[in-house]
This record gives structure tokens, sequence and C-alpha cells, in this order.
């Protein structure tokens, strides 16, 4: 189902509802969307811990030359 015609659906189901009802609804649609941009913000979070630690173990131990020879 394409995004457009889903929008579509939901427009139309919000004209169903009635106008005392629609804080309700603007309250769970605002909390849906806040929940789901602090799920992207802890998965970049987890992503970017976990290239972190990967890069550190890899470059653990090792001299660079081009780092040293920059001194």
């Amino acid at each position: 189902m394409d995004n457009l015609s889903v929008e579509h659906k939901i427009q139309a189901e919000l004209k169903g509802i009635p106008k005392d009802k629609l804080p309700e609804i603007y309250d769970l649609i605002h909390y849906f969307r806040k929940g789901v941009e602090e799920e992207r913000a802890e998965d970049a979070k987890v992503l970017r811990l976990a290239s972190e630690n990967k890069f550190a173990e890899v470059w653990k131990g090792e001299k660079d030359d081009v780092w040293e020879n920059y001194l």
C-alpha cells in the first residue's frame, strides 16, 4: 500500500471523528511520532557506539605513521 493512499485513509477516518475527540487523536499521533523519533535517535546512538567500539578495537595498538610524521 503506498503512502498516499494511507494518508487519504487517515484523512477520511479523521473526518468521521467528532470535533470534541480530535484533541485525543492529536495526543495519540503526537506521542506516537515522538516515540518514533526517540527510537530512531536510540538506534543511531547504538550504531554509533558499536562503530566506535569496533574502530577502537581495530585501531588499538596500531601506530599511525602519517599522524606521527605530522606531529
